[in-house]
C-alpha cells in the first residue's frame, strides 16, 4: 500500500486503562535519483535542514558525525522553534541498510518513552524516488497529543525534503565541468 501522499494512522491499542502506541506514516515523491536521496538521508546535516524552523538540536559533548552509523547512539537537546529548550532526546540507529535504503531508529526522551522511526527511500525511475517516514509513538497518556504533533512535524519535514530535493536536482552532476 505505497502511494505518494499516503498518511496512515493506527488507532490506539488500549491496555488496562492506558494508551499504548500510535503510528504515523507520511510519504512523498522526490525529483532526485534514489541513490542521491539515500546518501542525503544518512547525513545529520540533512536532519538539521528538514527540521529547521520547528525543531533544532544541540548535541551533548560535541558535533554529530558526518554520516549516521548503525549501532550508534546520539544524545541531543531538543529546541522547539530553534530557541525553546525541551528535553534530552536519545537516538539509537538500530539498522542502517544501504542495499534496502532503510534506516530504523529507536528513540526516547522526556515524556516520549517510545519513538521508533523507519525511513525508506525507493527508486521510482532514473530521476525519481519515494521517501517514507513511519513512526510508532508511545508517550503514555500524552500519546495522542504527541501523535498529533508528529503528524504536523513529519508533513513539515517532507515539505522541506521536497524543497531540498529541488535544489539537489538543479545542481550539475558530480564531476561535470
Amino acid at each position: 500500500r505505497r502511494r505518494t501522499g499516503v498518511h496512515d494512522a493506527q488507532h490506539p491499542v488500549r491496555g488496562p486503562g492506558r494508551l499504548r502506541t500510535l503510528r504515523v506514516r507520511v510519504s512523498t515523491g522526490l525529483p532526485i535519483p534514489a541513490g542521491v536521496a539515500w546518501d542525503t538521508v544518512k547525513r545529520p546535516e540533512t536532519l538539521r535542514y528538514v527540521t529547521k524552523g520547528l525543531l533544532s538540536f544541540r548535541t551533548e559533548g560535541g558535533q554529530l558525525p558526518e554520516h549516521f552509523a548503525a549501532g550508534e547512539t546520539y544524545r541531543v537537546r531538543l529546541l522547539f522553534f530553534g530557541r525553546v529548550p525541551a528535553w534530552w532526546h536519545e537516538i539509537t540507529i538500530v539498522r542502517l541498510d544501504d542495499a534496502e535504503r532503510e534506516i530504523v531508529t529507536s528513540e526516547q526522551g522526556g515524556s516520549v518513552k517510545e519513538w521508533n522511526h523507519r525511513i525508506t527511500v525507493d527508486e521510482r525511475g532514473p530521476w525519481r524516488s519515494h521517501y517514507t517516514d513511519e513512526i510508532e509513538i508511545g508517550a503514555g497518556p500524552l500519546t495522542p497529543l504527541v501523535w498529533a504533533y508528529a503528524q504536523l512535524f513529519y508533513r513539515y519535514r517532507q515539505w522541506r525534503w521536497r524543497r531540498l530535493a529541488r535544489c539537489l536536482a538543479a545542481q550539475p552532476p558530480s564531476g561535470s565541468a
